[in-house]
């Protein structure tokens, strides 16, 4: 039972942290981080394209008799760009840091990355 909670409690750890006695989790924005965690040590900031489906592909109906459906058109794709930012917390030599991946200004990973250190 204690290795099952043990187990839960650590695979929360890469959707959340804390900043004192405030919790940054997934989904949270931008603004609500610096709020709570103050300015990141460091920013790291690029532009990724993702490609996507735009429209369902249309079907045609065969002559009678004929099983099935033809389509007569295929996906059309489309680029969305991206903002990503990450932001590493340095909370000193006896805390973790943190790696927070923002896209599009809302919070979609957080990750340890070692053990601080004097600035």
């Amino acid at each position: 039972m204690a290795l099952l909670l043990a187990g839960v409690l650590f695979a929360g750890s890469a959707d959340a942290f804390r900043c004192g006695t405030r919790l940054v989790s997934r989904g949270d924005p931008a603004a609500k981080v610096r709020s709570f965690c103050g300015e990141p040590t460091g920013v790291q900031e690029r532009v990724i394209y993702r490609s996507g489906p735009t429209r369902p592909p249309v079907n045609a109906d065969r002559p009678p008799g004929s099983a099935g459906r033809d389509e007569l058109a295929t996906w059309d794709r489309s680029l969305v760009q991206v903002v990503v930012q990450e932001w590493t917390y340095n909370f000193g030599p006896r805390k973790l840091m943190q790696l927070v991946r923002f896209e599009n200004g809302f919070v979609v990973e957080v990750e340890s990355i070692g053990y601080g250190f004097v600035e």
